[in-house]
């Protein structure tokens, strides 16, 4: 039965050791318009042992969501719904404190990745994405996750 049980178990064991040795978990504020896009994020980050303390759709609920809960880093999209764009919201979240900020986009157009750099961001990430491309990011952009 253990054979069996282990065989439909997918562990990342690095991660699951990663996972113990933190002092806490940290939460992650994912700002997407597309559900299954969250959704996809959302699994990735809980795969990797983070937790997602919350999910947006728009910058101006990003900005928003930021004023009453200090996330340890948010992945943003650069195009969101409604009349604040991803780089918009970054600049404005930035001003009520430092936050990591990582854009997570499709997006090739280089005005919308020369206006991303002045934020300046704490990393870009590419869609389509791997679960390793965002615990890189993460790890890069927290501080307190650079050293385990």
């Amino acid at each position: 039965m253990k054979n069996n049980l282990n065989a439909h178990i997918n562990v990342n064991y690095e991660t699951f050791r990663e996972f113990f040795m933190m002092n806490e978990i940290l939460e992650i504020l994912i700002v997407e318009d597309n559900i299954i896009i969250q959704q996809v994020i959302e699994l990735c980050l809980i795969s990797l042992g983070y937790a997602v303390c919350g999910k947006v759709a728009s910058g101006e609920a990003a900005i928003d969501f930021i004023k009453k809960k200090k996330p340890d880093a948010v992945l943003m999209d650069i195009t969101l719904d409604g009349h604040t764009d991803g780089i918009d919201a970054a600049i404005a979240m930035k001003k009520s404190g430092p936050v990591p900020i990582i854009f997570l986009t499709s997006s090739t157009r280089a005005e919308d990745l020369e206006r991303a750099k002045k934020i300046p961001a704490d990393g870009f990430i590419g869609k389509p994405f791997r679960e390793s491309d965002i615990h890189a990011a993460l790890k890069s952009a927290i501080p307190r996750i650079t050293t385990r």
